[in-house]
């Protein structure tokens, strides 16, 4: 199995963002929506940094996620 494959992303660098149903790689600022097991979907990634994250995603995030999140931003 290749080290590029997505599946093989390093679950340490993941912080949950439960106020949005997300997770967070904390090395990319990328964030993913969790599936129903609690997993992270690694095929539906947004980058905070890169890309355009709805206002209504940011006014859902508790203010612990927020803290997450905010030096990304």
């Amino acid at each position: 199995m290749s080290d590029n494959n997505p599946n093989n992303k390093n679950m340490m660098n993941l912080l949950r963002l439960n106020s949005v149903g997300s997770v967070l790689d904390s090395e990319s600022g990328i964030v993913y929506p969790q599936l129903v097991d609690g997993l992270p979907d690694l095929g539906m990634g947004i980058s905070l940094v890169e890309d355009e994250v709805s206002a209504e995603w940011y006014g859902e995030l508790s203010s612990e996620d927020y803290d997450k999140v905010k030096h990304y931003l």
